[in-house]
């Protein structure tokens, strides 16, 4: 009987260790992903503001063939800024 619980508590444990390790590989890469999207938003923010300030007259934005990157861009803008939400600690 008590070979059987040893057995068990052996199982357990190393089972346990996996799972542990497993964990925290998978919240490495979460936060890898995670600097990764802010970097991501940081860059399509300074892109717009940079856009922005070229066009200071609102002339691309009116251009119909430009116009329409513009407006692609600015949906861009507005979806990560939607779906990516940052804390001024993030910010670099």
């Amino acid at each position: 009987m008590l070979y059987i619980f040893l057995t068990f508590l052996t199982i357990s444990l190393i089972l346990n260790i996996f799972l542990l390790v497993s964990l925290k590989r998978a919240f490495n890469q979460i936060d890898i992903l995670e600097e990764w999207l802010v970097e991501f938003k940081l860059l399509v923010d300074n892109t717009y503001k940079k856009l922005k300030n070229i066009d200071d007259r609102g002339m691309f934005e009116k251009d119909d063939d430009v116009g329409i990157v513009f407006k692609n861009i600015v949906e861009i803008v507005e979806l990560t800024n939607k779906r990516i939400q940052i804390n001024d600690d993030d910010k670099q």
